[in-house]
């Protein structure tokens, strides 16, 4: 694994050429065994929303990519009942007999890191939480290690951009986006 502290990304095996058969063994190498990986940019070009998780058979670790940005809502999902008795609600003050406000669902946390042996509905964000700090560490450590494996372009994400063209070709580099948010990695 890389570390990006120093800017410095390894991806051009996996930039330049196929994935060869070294590649797959690492990527079904034993952390694969004991952790589920899973990435999402978009649902549709009006919903975008990248995301990364890694999810083990205790924990599941989300890393919201532009967590400042809402989190968007499908026409379907818009137009129903369900969501639209969501919004009444709270435009009434009234309670959403729910666990979040319709805010906290918008508007999501960089890091969402949830016990689903104790949590299974993922209600408690424990990524704040000085006792699961190792817990957290590691598992952001994990999903770092598979961005790289993949060749993951958002792995520079949120605080910077990986730039492999030009003079960074021989040696990609994450770019600050001088946007105020830190390499937490």
């Amino acid at each position: 694994m890389i570390k990006l502290e120093d800017g410095t990304v390894d991806l051009r095996s996996l930039l330049t050429s196929p994935v060869t058969r070294q590649d797959l063994s690492r990527l079904t190498s034993s952390i694969s065994r004991t952790a589920i990986f899973a990435s999402h940019d978009l649902h549709e070009c009006t919903m975008y929303y990248p995301m990364l998780s890694i999810r083990t058979h205790e924990y599941q670790l989300i890393h919201n990519l532009n967590f400042l940005m809402p989190f968007t809502i499908d026409q379907d999902f818009f137009a129903s009942p369900t969501f639209q008795d969501l919004l009444e609600r709270t435009r009434l003050g009234q309670p959403l007999h729910w666990y979040k406000t319709l805010k906290e669902y918008y508007y999501r946390p960089q890091w969402e890191l949830y016990d689903i042996r104790t949590d299974p509905r993922e209600e408690v964000n424990l990524a704040g939480n000085e006792s699961y700090a190792l817990i957290f560490k590691s598992l952001k450590t994990q999903l770092n290690a598979w961005q790289n494996i993949t060749a993951d372009l958002w792995i520079c994400a949120p605080h910077g951009v990986l730039e492999f063209q030009g003079k960074y070709k021989a040696h990609p580099r994450c770019l600050s986006l001088e946007n105020g948010l830190k390499n937490e990695l």
